[in-house]
C-alpha cells in the first residue's frame, strides 16, 4: 500500500514538472501542426525601389514554400524555407523580419502643384494655383493670373488623367476646362479650353498647359520600407542554391528570442546581391 502511494506522489510530481516546462500553445498550434505561407515577388508587395527590383524571378514565388510549425516546448516556432526556381549556384540572404503592411497604390495627388503655364498663341502665362484634392476628386482651389482669377468648381485625378473645371471670378466671365496626363516623374502636360466673351458672344479659346512649380505625388497605403529584423538575437543568414536553382534553410526560435509573450507578427524576406526578391506573407507566432 505504501509503495502504491509513493508511486502516485512521484507520478503527480513528474506530471506537474513536465506541464510547467512545456510552453502550452493555443488551440490550432498543436505540436506537429504544419502551416505553409505564400511567397510573393518583391514587386507585388513593395513595388518601389529598392524593392520591386529587376532581381525578381517570375515563378520563384509559387515554386518555393515557407513552412511554419509552432510545437510545444521551449522552441516557440520552427521555420523552413524550401526554395526553388532561383538562380543556380547563388548565395541568398534570409531576413527573419517584423510584419509589414503591403503597399497599395492609391493614385496621384496634384495638391503640390503651385504654378502652371497656360499657353495662348504660343505665349506662356504663368498662373498661381491652389488646388484641393480629396481621394480622386479635386474639390476646390483657385487659378490666378494678375488681374484674372478662376475658382475651381470640380475635377478629378483618375489614374494618370487630370481634369479640372473652373469659372472666372475676376477679369472676365465664362468657364475654363483643363485636361492633362501625369508622367512617371509627376510632371503634367495637357490642353485647355475656355469661353471668353466679346461683342459677338463667347469665344472658344484653346491651347496647351503644363506644371511649372510642384509636381504630382504618388500616394499609397502600406509600407515602402523593410520593417526591420524581428529580433536582434537572430541575425540574417545565407543559403546557397544548387545547380538547379534549389536550396533550403531552417531556423528555430526559442523563448529567449521573444521580448514578450503574446502574439507576434513575422515575415521572411529573401535578398540577393543587395536587393529583395521574395517576401513572404505575414504569419503570427504566439509566445508564452
Amino acid at each position: 500500500m505504501k509503495k502504491m502511494i509513493l508511486f502516485a506522489v512521484v507520478f503527480v510530481f513528474l506530471f506537474a514538472a513536465v506541464g510547467t516546462a512545456m510552453a502550452a500553445k493555443p488551440e490550432g498550434n498543436l505540436a506537429g501542426a504544419v502551416r505553409t505561407y505564400a511567397w510573393h515577388l518583391s514587386g507585388e508587395v513593395m513595388p518601389v525601389p529598392p524593392y520591386g527590383s529587376s532581381r525578381d524571378i517570375p515563378g520563384s514565388d509559387t515554386a518555393s514554400k515557407l513552412i511554419v510549425n509552432q510545437p510545444n516546448g521551449n522552441t516557440e516556432v520552427t521555420i523552413t524555407g524550401v526554395m526553388n526556381g532561383l538562380t543556380p549556384n547563388t548565395t541568398y540572404t534570409v531576413y527573419l523580419s517584423k510584419g509589414y503592411t503591403p503597399y497599395v497604390d492609391t493614385g496621384w495627388n496634384i495638391g503640390n502643384v503651385s504654378e502652371i503655364a497656360i499657353s495662348l498663341s504660343g505665349v506662356d502665362y504663368l498662373h498661381i494655383t491652389n488646388l484641393t484634392q480629396s481621394g480622386t476628386a479635386i474639390t476646390g482651389g483657385t487659378i490666378v493670373y494678375p488681374g484674372y482669377a478662376k475658382q475651381i468648381t470640380s475635377g478629378s485625378v483618375i489614374g494618370d488623367h487630370v481634369e479640372i473645371w473652373a469659372v472666372y471670378t475676376l477679369g472676365g466671365s465664362g468657364t475654363l476646362h483643363l485636361t492633362g496626363t501625369i508622367a512617371n516623374d509627376g510632371s503634367i502636360t495637357g490642353t485647355w479650353t475656355d469661353t471668353w466673351p466679346d461683342e459677338h458672344g463667347p469665344v472658344l479659346r484653346t491651347g496647351d498647359w503644363r506644371n511649372t512649380i510642384g509636381a504630382a505625388v504618388k500616394t499609397h497605403t502600406g509600407d515602402i520600407y523593410w520593417p526591420g529584423l524581428f529580433t536582434s538575437t537572430v541575425p540574417s543568414f545565407t543559403f546557397v542554391t544548387d545547380a538547379y536553382g534549389s536550396g533550403s534553410w531552417h531556423i528555430n526560435l526559442k523563448d529567449s528570442d521573444f521580448a514578450s509573450s503574446g502574439d507576434h507578427t513575422l515575415s521572411v524576406w529573401i535578398n540577393v546581391a543587395g536587393g529583395t526578391m521574395l517576401i513572404s506573407d505575414n504569419f503570427i507566432v504566439v509566445s508564452d
